[in-house]
C-alpha cells in the first residue's frame, strides 16, 4: 500500500515516477492525491499504468479528481464503499486476510475538514473488529512540534484533528525518512516546513 500527493498528473514524466514507484515497491494499491485530471482524461491516464489496473476517483465529488486509488486485480481485491471529496473508503483483501483503507486528502478549509473528522469517527464505530488504516494528505498538522521555527503553537484545527484521532482510537505508523512532507519552498527565516502527510491505524491493524 502506498499513497502519494503527486501534484498534478497530466504530465507523462510524473506518470512514469508513479510506475516507477509501483515497480521498485511492489504496490498493489496506490493512493494518489491532487491529481488535477478532468474526468474525460481520466482512463487514458490510468491506463498508463499498467495493463489491468484498475481506478477510483472522486470525480463525482471534485472536478479535478483529487483523490485516486489504483490497484492490481491480480494480487488484491478492493471494494469501494464510500467517496466523498475529502476520502475514498473500501475493503480490500490479501489472500485471506481482510483490511478497511480510507485515502484521504483533507480540505485546506478547517471547516470542511470538520466534516471529514466526523466521517472518520463514525467509520470508527463500525470498524472495532477490523484491521483500520488510514493514508494521506491531512493538510493540518497533529502536534506543535511538527511544524519548523522557534515558536510552534497549538492551533484549533491541531486540536480538533487531534480529538478525531482519539476518539477514533487511532495510532501513527512507524516512519522513517523525511520527517515534513510539505513547505512553503522559502529560504531564510520565511522557511516553514509542515507534517501534513501521515498514515494512521487503529488496534485491529
Amino acid at each position: 500500500i502506498a499513497c502519494w500527493n503527486i501534484r498534478g498528473l497530466n504530465d507523462s514524466t510524473k506518470q512514469r515516477e508513479v510506475k516507477s514507484l509501483i515497480l521498485k515497491y511492489n504496490v498493489a494499491l496506490l493512493g494518489i492525491l491532487e491529481t488535477r485530471v478532468r474526468a474525460a482524461n481520466k482512463e487514458k491516464v490510468a491506463r498508463s499504468f499498467g495493463r489491468g489496473w484498475r481506478v477510483a476517483t472522486n470525480h463525482s465529488q471534485s472536478l479535478l479528481g483529487r483523490i485516486w486509488i489504483l490497484w492490481n486485480p491480480s494480487i488484491v481485491k478492493f471494494t469501494v464503499e464510500h467517496i466523498s471529496h475529502q476520502a475514498i473508503h473500501g475493503r480490500m483483501i490479501l489472500q485471506e486476510a481482510e483490511v478497511y483503507i480510507s485515502v484521504v486528502y483533507g480540505s485546506c478549509d478547517y471547516r470542511e475538514r470538520r466534516d471529514l473528522w466526523a466521517n472518520l469517527v463514525h467509520l470508527s464505530q463500525r470498524l472495532k473488529s477490523m484491521p483500520w488504516i488510514i493514508v494521506g494528505d491531512f493538510n493540518v498538522s497533529r502536534w506543535p512540534n511538527e511544524h519548523s521555527g522557534d515558536k510552534p503553537v497549538l492551533s484549533k484545527a491541531m486540536t480538533e484533528f487531534g480529538e478525531s484521532i482519539r476518539k477514533c482510537e487511532l495510532e501513527d505508523l512507524r516512519q522513517s525518512g523525511c520527517f515534513y512532507s510539505w513547505s512553503n519552498k522559502r529560504a531564510g527565516v520565511e522557511a516553514v516546513s509542515k507534517k501534513l502527510d501521515r498514515a494512521m491505524g487503529n488496534w485491529g491493524w
